[in-house]
């Protein structure tokens, strides 16, 4: 077994592919717990070897190592030599901006999983709602249908899209599991989870709804 050390004085943030791992399935890990707790709170949280231990539930501090080791492998967390801090406006004003830069054509919605169109940009209301029934509609066959798909066929990703003649999506949707919350994403044109504000997105959903 290797030994790692940990480096001194560094707040630790999931990246934007460790959002992604961390809310697009409803079966928790330990990983996918550590990452959501680094989204508790406002403000970043400094990493030791007492709080590193209790984010994994690890039996020593040895085994919280070696998960830490594990997740930056997968680039799912990264390290900041000061704090970052959740953006002060509230939910409402700061969702339709993040989302805005999600989509290539900053066009963007979020669903919950009643239909109700939480935030979106881009969208006149009637286009808007439109999506938002559809996306439930999914969501609703895609639940009842996730094991199946992924033991017949091994397809685990839970998003889903409207694709054009050469395979490019046109509308994509893919689920958020924020704590007992179950959202959707949706996006027009090519998707950007990349961006930042992704991380942001679901850093401020976590606040509210874990």
């Amino acid at each position: 077994m290797d030994n790692y050390q940990l480096v001194d004085n560094f707040y630790l943030q999931p990246t934007a592919t460790g959002i992604f791992h961390a809310v697009s399935e409803d079966e928790k890990d330990r990983q996918r717990s550590f990452l959501l707790q680094l989204l508790q709170g406002t403000e970043t949280p400094r990493v030791d070897l007492e709080n590193l231990c209790k984010w994994y539930e690890a039996d020593d501090e040895q085994e919280a190592l070696d998960l830490l080791y594990e997740a930056q492998n997968f680039a799912w967390v990264q390290g900041f030599a000061s704090p970052r801090e959740l953006p002060s406006q509230g939910t409402g004003k700061a969702l339709p901006k993040l989302l805005e830069n999600l989509s290539s054509v900053h066009k963007a919605l979020l669903v919950d999983n009643n239909g109700f169109a939480l935030a979106r940009c881009g969208l006149d209301t009637e286009t808007g709602d439109t999506l938002a029934a559809l996306t439930a509609d999914i969501a609703a066959v895609q639940a009842r249908h996730s094991k199946r798909l992924a033991k017949a066929l091994g397809i685990a990703t839970q998003g889903w899209g409207a694709i054009d003649a050469f395979g490019s999506s046109r509308i994509g949707l893919w689920p958020l599991f924020v704590g007992r919350q179950r959202l959707t994403l949706v996006l027009l044109g090519e998707p950007r989870l990349h961006h930042d504000d992704f991380v942001t997105l679901v850093w401020l959903l976590a606040n509210r709804y874990s």
